[in-house]
């Protein structure tokens, strides 16, 4: 679908893919249409970048794509590097990977498998990129190190007046 509307569309796919456990069955499944892609060079696979060929990656995409599929799928910090780089994500609707697109505006969550949904996310992004450009510097502030320390200070302090139990300051 993707393609109809943007031929020269191609996906560089970024990591490991062969001998991930508990995958080989998946992977087997997706190599026919894999190779279909690579044959006429719509599909790359890039093997595993280090952190600077990371950082220098993801200003060169139009769009991040998690597709991810297992519910034990925790937290997408990929997603916030790509944001605080400037590229919009399309992510899975699962807990921990659905919140940077929805905390920063910058990119959309779709159903889990739903590739005609992930399509129709991908043409949004690549029709109105202006709609999803958010603010890098600002994702960078939201999910730095120091105001997730800062969160779970709060929290901890909330829980503890809840409690009825005193700091010990």
């Amino acid at each position: 679908r993707v393609l109809e509307h943007y031929p020269n569309a191609m996906v560089l796919f970024a990591g490991q893919y062969q001998g991930v456990w508990g995958e080989e069955d998946y992977l087997a499944r997706l190599l026919p249409t894999i190779e279909k892609y690579q044959a006429s060079g719509q599909w790359k696979f890039l093997g595993t970048l280090t952190p600077e060929q990371m950082a220098a990656f993801y200003p060169n995409l139009d769009v991040l794509l998690v597709p991810s599929l297992n519910s034990t799928e925790t937290f997408g910090l990929v997603q916030i590097e790509a944001m605080m780089r400037g590229t919009p994500t399309v992510a899975s609707n699962l807990p921990g990977v659905r919140q940077p697109p929805r905390m920063t505006g910058m990119g959309e969550v779709v159903p889990i498998g739903d590739s005609a949904a992930l399509a129709e996310a991908m043409l949004k992004i690549f029709d109105h990129p202006e709609n999803y450009r958010g603010n890098p510097a600002a994702v960078a502030m939201q999910f730095s190190p120091q105001a997730n320390a800062a969160e779970y200070e709060d929290l901890y302090a909330e829980l503890m007046e809840e409690l009825g139990v005193k700091s010990a300051e």
